[in-house]
C-alpha cells in the first residue's frame, strides 16, 4: 500500500536495531491493512421454504398474538393461519451458526434479515431450508446511543391561542374541516379507544413538546420499537415523525388540535435516515407485524420506496404490482389482518417518476394522495395506475400547506407532502372508528370510500377523492337531517343504529339528569319513553324500548324544553 511504502522509505536509514523496530511497525500496518480489507458487512433478506419444527401452533395463538389482536380478528371473521406463526427458531439458530447476525424476522413472509459478509451469505444459500438470499443494503452503523433517556416533559400551563375568534381546533381548523372532522369531535368522537401505530424515521422532541402532553398524561403515548437500531429509543433521528404525529394527536385547544387527539399511539422507527436501501421495506414489515401482534387498529406509514443509494436495487414501474417488492408483499398481508393501513402515495407527481411508491402499490392498503386547499390534487402528489392496472392512490387528503408542530416547544410550521395527507386521513378514520368500535375495518373503509367526492368516478390522480368523515359517520349510523327545520336550536339528527333504540343529536346543552321524553307520531298520539343523555358539544340522546316502533315520522319533546325535535325513524328491526 502506498501509505506503508512511505513509512518504509522514510525509515530506510534505521540501524539493524531500528530495522527490527521497523519490522514491528510494518507488521502493525500490515495487520491494519488486512483489517481494512475485511469484507464489508451487508444486510440480506432470507426467505425460508417452510416453518418445520416450529414450537408454535395456530391452536395456541395467544403465544404470539395479544388478546386484543385476536378479538379484532374474530370480529372480522379472520382466522389465525400458518402465515401468522413465527419463523422456526431452529432456522434462526442455523443462520447464527453460519456466522450471520440476526436483524429481524417476518412471520408473514417466513423470512429473516441478517447482517453478514458476502462469503457468509454464500454459505447461507447452501442450507436446504433456505429459498432466497437477497442483498437489501449495506450495513449502516447506528449513530444514536442505544439507551438514550427521554428528556422529560415540562407540562405547559399557559396554552397559546390562535386568536380571540379561533375555533377549538385553532390553526388546524381548515385542514380538519376538509375531512369533515369537526362534527365528529363535537359529537365526542375523537379517537378514544382506537390504537394507532405510527411508522417513521424518528420522533425528535415528542417527549418534550406540549402538543403531546395530553397523550402522555392520559397514558395514550407509547414508544414501540426502533427496528433500525434494534432498541426502544424513538425520540431521535428525525423531526419527520413528529410532524406526522402532530396532525393526528396534538391537543392544545384553541391553538392546534389534530384529527384524533384521544387515540392511543405507538411510535415505531422503521426508516433508516442514514441511507436508502430495501432493508427499510423489511423494517416496514417488521413494524406492521409488531403492530398487528399487540392489537393495533390503524397503521400510518408516511414512507415510500422507489430509488435507492445502490441504483441496481431501485424499483421499476413493472415492480408496482403489489406482488414483487418485499414491502408491498408484506403490506398486502397487513391489510388482510383486520387493520386499516394508510400509507403516503409519494411526492413524485411532477417528476419523471410520477408514480406511487412501494408499498403504496399494495392492494388493500389505503394509498393517500395530497390535495391543496381547494381540494384539488397537489401537483407533487404521486399518481397511478399500478403496473397491473389498479387505481392508485386510493383516497386523498390535505397535503399542501398543512400546519404541523414545529421543531420544539409550541412552534408551528407549514409543510407539504403526502407524508402529511396520510396521517391526516388516518387520524380522521380513528375518530370515525371510535364512534363505531364494533365495526370492522372493512365496514369503516366502505363508509369512508362511499363518502369520497369521486366515489362514482375514481381516477389515477386523486383516487376515489377527498372523503367526508362526517358523511361516513352519518352513513354508518343511518342518520338523517330534516333540512326543513329552520329553528337553529333544533339541529337534530336521528338514526336507527340498534334495534329498539333511536339516537338523536342536538346542538344544545342538555342535562344528563333527563330520563324521560314524549314521542309523538303524525296523528298526535303520544308515548312516554325512557331516555339517556350523553353530553358533548353536541349532546346525544338515546330513546329506549322502541323495538316495535313502526317506520314513520315522529317528534320528540323533552321535559323543560320549549322546542320539539322532529326525527324520521326508518327500517326498524
Amino acid at each position: 500500500m502506498k501509505f506503508n511504502t512511505g513509512i518504509l522509505t522514510h525509515n530506510a536509514h534505521f540501524t539493524k536495531h531500528n530495522c527490527f523496530f521497523m519490522g514491528i511497525i510494518l507488521l502493525f500496518f500490515c495487520q491494519q491493512a488486512a483489517f481494512s480489507q475485511t469484507p464489508p458487512l451487508r444486510k440480506y433478506w432470507i426467505e425460508f421454504t417452510d416453518k418445520k419444527n416450529t414450537p408454535f401452533c395456530t391452536c395456541r395463538p395467544a403465544e404470539f398474538l395479544s388478546a386484543r389482536a385476536l378479538e379484532r380478528r374474530a370480529r372480522a371473521g379472520i382466522i389465525v393461519s400458518e402465515e401468522d406463526l413465527p419463523v422456526s427458531p431452529d432456522y434462526i439458530a442455523a443462520l447464527r451458526a453460519k456466522g450471520a447476525r440476526l436483524h429481524g424476522t417476518s412471520r408473514w413472509l417466513n423470512a429473516a434479515t441478517v447482517v453478514a459478509d458476502s462469503s457468509t451469505a454464500a454459505a447461507l444459500r447452501t442450507l436446504p431450508f433456505i429459498d432466497t438470499v437477497q442483498y437489501v443494503g449495506k450495513h449502516i452503523i447506528p449513530r444514536n446511543p442505544p439507551n438514550r433517556r427521554t428528556k422529560g416533559r415540562a407540562i405547559l400551563t399557559n396554552i397559546p391561542s390562535a386568536g380571540p375568534n379561533a375555533s377549538q381546533w385553532g390553526y388546524a381548523v381548515r385542514q380538519n374541516a376538509a375531512l369533515g372532522v369537526p362534527l365528529l369531535h363535537l359529537a365526542g368522537h375523537r379517537g378514544r379507544g382506537i390504537w394507532v401505530a405510527v411508522m417513521d424515521g424518528g420522533f425528535t422532541n415528542v417527549d418534550t413538546m406540549p402538543f403531546f402532553d395530553s397523550l402522555a398524561l392520559n397514558g395514550r403515548l407509547f414508544t414501540g420499537y426502533d427496528f433500525v437500531e434494534r432498541d426502544q429509543a424513538v425520540y431521535e433521528s428525525a423531526q419527520h415523525g413528529t410532524s406526522v404525529l402532530s396532525v393526528m394527536g396534538a391537543m392544545l385547544p384553541g391553538y392546534f388540535v389534530g384529527t384524533a387527539p384521544e387515540a392511543t399511539y405507538f411510535l415505531l422507527k422503521t426508516e433508516d435516515t442514514g441511507g436508502e436501501f430495501p432493508i427499510e421495506e423489511a423494517n416496514w414489515i417488521a413494524g406492521a407485524e409488531w403492530a398487528d401482534s399487540i392489537g393495533v387498529d390503524i397503521i400510518n406509514a408516511s414512507l415510500g420506496y422507489t430509488g435507492f443509494n445502490d441504483a441496481t436495487l431501485s424499483h421499476t414501474f413493472r415492480d408496482l404490482n403489489g406482488r414483487t417488492a418485499i414491502g408491498s408483499r408484506g403490506a398486502t398481508i397487513a391489510a388482510q389482518k383486520g387493520m386499516i393501513i394508510c400509507n403516503s402515495a409519494g411526492n413524485s407527481g411532477d417528476e419523471p417518476w410520477r408514480y406511487v411508491g412501494v408499498p403504496a402499490d399494495a392492494p388493500g392498503i389505503v394509498a393517500v394522495g395530497a390535495t391543496d386547499e381547494l381540494g384539488k390534487r397537489a401537483t407533487f402528489s404521486s399518481v397511478g395506475p399500478t403496473s397491473d392496472g389498479r387505481i392508485k392512490p386510493d383516497l386523498s387528503a390535505p397535503g399542501e400547506e398543512v400546519v404541523t408542530a414545529g421543531v420544539s416547544g409550541t412552534l408551528l410550521g407549514v409543510s407539504n407532502g403526502t407524508s402529511l395527507a396520510s396521517p391526516m386521513l388516518a387520524g380522521a378514520i380513528a375518530a370515525l372508528w371510535s364512534a363505531y368500535p364494533e365495526k370492522t375495518a372493512a365496514e369503516i373503509l366502505a363508509a369512508v370510500f362511499n363518502s369520497a367526492d369521486q366515489y362514482a368516478a375514481p381516477d389515477v390522480l386523486r383516487g376515489y377523492g377527498l372523503p367526508d368523515l362526517s358523511s361516513a359517520w352519518l352513513r354508518l349510523g343511518g342518520y338523517m337531517h330534516d333540512k326543513s327545520l329552520n329553528n337553529a336550536r333544533s339541529g337534530w339528527f336521528a338514526f336507527d343504529r340498534d334495534a329498539g333504540e333511536l339516537h338523536l343529536l342536538a346542538y344544545d346543552d342538555l342535562p344528563e339528569a333527563l330520563t324521560e321524553a314524549t314521542l309523538y307520531n303524525l296523528l298526535g298520539q303520544t308515548r312516554q319513553v325512557k331516555i339517556s343523555v350523553v353530553r358533548n358539544a353536541i349532546s346525544g340522546v338515546t330513546l329506549h324500548g322502541l323495538e316495535q316502533l313502526p317506520a314513520g315520522y315522529y317528534s320528540v319533546a323533552l321535559p323543560g324544553r320549549n322546542f320539539v325535535v322532529r326525527a324520521m325513524a326508518v327500517a326498524w328491526k
